[in-house]
């Protein structure tokens, strides 16, 4: 029985030592000051279509990297940090009456292999919301792509 004990304490400061430890990155975007951390609840990971079934899409992988699609263009694939405050503390709206939840993610993209217009977003930084609408089943991000929870 002790080296069960002694085992899930050892397990726990690892868990403990592995999200404290995620690296705190400041961000400038249209003139403002953001942080973002790549630690993400695990709710907020996974694949997002448009309208629940269709094109756009949003990809969040556990490494921060993804996909992200504008609407009528291939998707770019992108990196994501999670916005924190300064410390790495996850900025969340809360609802009042139920779990659900609301965070912002940043992304910086990546290139599609597109030119012109449909490939000029390469580099550039963006912002996300995305609500883990539990009352509902879902993760939804921009309010119009969904993943089930």
């Amino acid at each position: 029985m002790k080296i069960k004990q002694v085992l899930t304490v050892i397990v726990c400061a690892v868990s403990f030592l592995t999200a404290s430890a995620q690296k705190v990155e400041q961000f400038t975007i249209d003139g403002n000051t953001y942080y973002g951390t790549k630690a993400f609840p695990e709710e907020i990971l996974g694949y997002y279509k448009y309208e629940k079934t269709k094109e756009p899409v949003v990809e969040i992988n556990k490494d921060g990297s993804g996909l992200f699609q504008v609407h009528g263009v291939k998707a770019y694939p992108v990196e994501y940090w999670i916005q924190t405050d300064a410390k790495g503390v996850i900025q969340k709206r809360t609802s009042e009456t139920n779990k659900n939840y609301q965070v912002v993610l940043i992304l910086k993209y990546g290139s599609n292999g597109e030119s012109g217009w449909k490939g000029d977003m390469v580099g550039k930084y963006d912002r996300i919301e995305v609500t883990l609408a539990f009352d509902q089943g879902y993760a939804i991000a921009l309010g119009e792509r969904f993943k089930k929870l």
